[in-house]
């Protein structure tokens, strides 16, 4: 489909002409709308970003798009945003923020500087969505980040600059403990020999907050490289920042082990070197010690492909795969604040015409748990229950594209 908007009394397409229309009704407060779904009212707002304006769709407004519109959304009900949506993600459509409420300190009193060693991501805690765990925060970026979307024509161009550049676009607009979030988050700039005093410069700004108070934490985002031991001690180092390591004390070591043993399996199972097959993402939140060193509190875990699509099994890393490999167009679900037993829709293919198709791993051995039942008994797409060998939906072919007249006279 050729993607058009309604903006300033005309409908303009996708293209070279429509940056400067919106310059124009973003200077006007003009209101943009969608028009990928005739006789419905779509509205969209503009974001003013470095590289020009950016169209976006208000919270919880993408299930109503066109599956083949590119602001199209899943189902909240699909994933674990339905919990957290209008409790621990309160959107507000008049100024386009969003403010988050975390279940994690930000800050610590300054006699408390040994590391808390906690994770408050353990898998048997029930959660009431009322706020955001730090995996939950984690989904929440990628998801405003739309790193959860594929589609073919991305193959080969998601690199860890483009994924820093939409986490930081995603967190722009976001509040957190009465902070602007990107105040308190960090995601590392990818490293170049060539301007390496640079970026230690600008590093040194972005952690300015944990520089000038040991009592205030951050949070930080980045792609795990290596885990060692460290005196007794061990600690992680992320990519693009090795002379800025995460230390863990000997307890948080094994908690962390203990509770993300199926995270770090799955990422050691990746094949290829360098990380070439897929990569392991870091959460968590940290404060940085006297003596300069840099102690992390809460911790997350999320292995993602080499797409940085997630995945938390090695049968979903499976269907991910095989869903890119026919490049098809998708969106895959995230738990955000959900247990593990809580089913969930793992993809949401968008090319199945005008319906879009929920895909939810299940073994069909066993009998459907009523649980799962309800998810599919869920209404906007279809269900399919699939299990490792099976095809995936057919893909319906789009017509040919037409011009806007020729559109217009049909």
């Amino acid at each position: 489909m050729i993607q058009r908007y309604r903006v300033l009394g005309r409908s303009v397409a996708e293209g070279d002409e429509l940056q400067p229309v919106l310059r124009e009704a973003y200077e006007r407060k003009s209101p943009v709308h969608c028009e990928c779904r005739k006789g419905t009212e779509l509205p969209l707002y503009i974001s003013h970003r470095q590289n020009g304006y950016v169209l976006a769709r208000w919270p919880g407004s993408g299930a109503r798009h066109a599956t083949a519109c590119d602001h199209y959304e899943a189902p909240d009900y699909l994933t674990g945003m339905g919990q957290v949506r209008g409790s621990a993600v309160l959107d507000d459509e008049t100024s386009g923020e969003t403010s988050l409420k975390l279940g994690f300190p930000l800050s610590r009193g300054a006699a408390r500087l040994a590391p808390a060693a906690l994770t408050n991501d353990k898998p048997t805690v029930k959660s009431s969505g009322q706020k955001l765990s730090i995996r939950g925060l984690l989904h929440v970026l990628w998801d405003r980040a739309e790193l959860t979307h594929w589609h073919p024509k991305m193959a080969g161009k998601r690199t860890w600059f483009v994924v820093r550049r939409a986490l930081l676009e995603a967190a722009a607009s976001c509040r957190a403990k009465q902070e602007a979030l990107p105040h308190v988050l960090f995601v590392p700039e990818s490293f170049k020999v060539e301007e390496k005093e640079e970026i230690r410069a600008r590093r040194r700004a972005a952690l300015a907050r944990v520089y000038a108070s040991q009592g205030d934490m951050m949070v930080v985002v980045g792609e795990i490289k290596e885990i060692v031991p460290a005196h007794g001690a061990e600690k992680i180092v992320l990519r693009h920042v090795g002379d800025m390591p995460f230390v863990m004390d000997q307890d948080m070591a094994r908690r962390f082990h203990k509770r993300f043993a199926g995270e770090l399996a799955l990422w050691q199972a990746q094949d290829g070197p360098n990380g070439k097959s897929g990569h392991l993402v870091l959460a968590g939140s940290f404060a940085r010690r006297r003596e300069g060193t840099f102690d992390l509190i809460e911790v997350a875990l999320m292995p993602v492909t080499p797409e940085w699509l997630p995945y938390e099994s090695s049968d979903e890393r499976y269907l991910v795969g095989k869903a890119v490999a026919e490049k098809r167009r998708f969106v895959k679900g995230l738990r955000v604040n959900l247990d593990t037993e809580t089913p969930i829709a793992s993809l949401v293919l968008k090319d199945t015409g005008e319906e879009a198709s929920a895909i939810h791993i299940h073994d069909r051995d066993d009998e459907v748990a009523e649980p799962l039942e309800a998810l599919l008994a869920g209404q906007g797409v279809a269900h399919l229950l699939w299990k490792e060998g099976e095809p995936l939906p057919a893909r319906v072919s789009r017509p040919p594209r037409r011009s806007w007249d020729a559109q217009q006279a049909a």
